[in-house]
């Protein structure tokens, strides 16, 4: 396929639709939240192509999981190498050498100089709930302490301690086990929230923090400089565990391997998944202490296709790649760029982005609602049209979500910037065309 921008026809073309149709009819709804009805088909390093031919540059990178683009890295010659000899060997009972591998791996490249081990499963979701129950049994303390807003999952305990939207609404609904704190965003806010918590420890009502160390989906929220240190020294202070969510942050995407590393931040528990294994197999780890890992006794935290061979040599041969090409430095770099290309556009449309904010390649632009409440979903959509595949998050849906392959280049970022700034001007100007409104009520639905 072309590595270049090309839309064919304006999408969702026929194709996608035709698709949509089924979705709707055979998947159940809580399956698709859509953003723009497209359908993709197959993807060149950072570009992707839709089923109806339109080529874009990737900015959402699968929700930040297709790590190093496509076709890049090998990485389905070292699956299919794996599954050739034996596709699966249920490691519970029977383990295999590339799950091994990839915990040494885990361990090397997380920070802390404790002794470490490493839990496998398929998703963020599992591998939040198996953080927590490990926290639990280690600390024999139930309840554990989030943050609004956060979001870490959609099973079990993953999805109690997320606190996102209505998702748990009439599901999950336990506030003596999960406690909710505002993730700070000034520094007053901050002392305020490490006071609370304070209080929770000192009154023995919760074992550990779970937070994001940047919060993802909702809106890319940076901490306060010098909270997460703060946090640190009140969970030691009160034998408390500290996990950090580092699904979507993690792997390299902010320009260091994990993004509690900026904060200086030695956590108990780093629970990584999405690009661990760029995008090519369910792969999931828990990575901590060895005293609290192993607090949870055999069969407390299994599944049968945890620990799988050929997506253990997929999420090697990931780390292998990122460390060879340097993409932690590359990402830092051209994310610097874009960024201050992006803030750039923010000074000249104050009107329509309220703010700009990131680390390395995990980018939110953030888009005034206060007057259309789909603004957020609007800009996003014409950004797509113009073949840049945003994604759109937050509370409000009015984040534009970038986050790009590693292997983006400069060039790439350049056409990124021109094109938020084209959406923004057509705001300022109100020569949004009529059809990218219709899209959006059609088809725009989000978390």
């Amino acid at each position: 396929m072309k590595r270049k921008i090309h839309i064919r026809c304006i999408p969702p073309g026929k194709k996608s639709i035709q698709l949509l149709k089924s979705v709707k009819q055979v998947i159940g709804r809580t399956n698709y939240v859509g953003l723009y009805g497209v359908s993709l088909k197959k993807g060149d390093k950072c570009y992707i192509e839709d089923v109806d031919g339109n080529i874009y540059i990737d900015c959402l990178s699968a929700a930040s999981t297709n790590v190093l683009g496509y076709n890049y890295g090998n990485i389905t010659n070292y699956y299919a190498k794996v599954a050739k000899q034996i596709q699966h060997t249920c490691f519970l009972y029977s383990p295999n050498r590339y799950a091994i591998q990839l915990a040494e791996q885990l361990i090397s490249i997380t920070p802390g100089k404790f002794k470490k081990k490493v839990l496998l499963g398929l998703s963020g979701s599992d591998a939040s709930g198996g953080a927590i129950k490990a926290m639990r049994k280690f600390t024999k303390n139930m309840a554990i302490i989030h943050f609004k807003n956060d979001y870490h999952g959609a099973t079990g305990l993953s999805q109690a301690a997320s606190h996102f939207g209505n998702l748990n609404k009439g599901i999950y609904d336990d506030s003596r086990k999960f406690l909710e704190a505002p993730y700070p965003t000034t520094e007053e806010a901050s002392e305020i929230v490490l006071s609370h918590i304070r209080s929770y420890f000192k009154n023995h009502q919760a074992g550990g923090v779970i937070a994001e160390a940047i919060q993802g989906d909702a809106g890319v929220h940076i901490p306060i400089k010098g909270f997460f240190k703060k946090l640190r020294l009140l969970t030691n202070q009160y034998d408390a565990l500290l996990i950090i969510d580092e699904v979507q942050s993690g792997m390299g995407r902010t320009g260091k391997w994990w993004a509690i590393e900026h904060e200086k931040v030695i956590p108990d528990i780093i629970i990584s998944a999405k690009g661990l294994s760029a995008g090519y197999a369910p792969i999931s780890a828990v990575i901590g202490r060895e005293d609290v890992l192993d607090a949870l006794l055999p069969g407390e935290h299994i599944f049968t296709y945890g620990s799988h061979a050929p997506s253990a040599a997929a999420a090697l041969q990931t780390i292998k790649v990122i460390k060879k090409k340097k993409l932690v430095t590359h990402a830092k770099i051209t994310g610097t760029k874009l960024i201050r290309g992006l803030k750039r556009i923010w000074k000249r449309y104050p009107d329509i982005i309220k703010d700009v904010r990131g680390r390395g390649l995990m980018i939110g632009v953030e888009i005034d609602v206060s007057i259309d409440e789909l603004a957020g979903k609007v800009f996003a959509t014409r950004c797509m049209e113009k073949g840049i595949y945003v994604g759109f998050f937050g509370v409000h849906a009015e984040v534009i979500r970038i986050e790009p392959p590693f292997c983006i280049g400069h060039k790439e970022v350049e056409t990124i910037v021109n094109t938020i700034s084209d959406v923004a001007n057509e705001m300022d100007t109100g020569t949004i065309p009529d059809h990218t409104y219709d899209n959006v009520r059609k088809y725009s639905i989000g978390i």
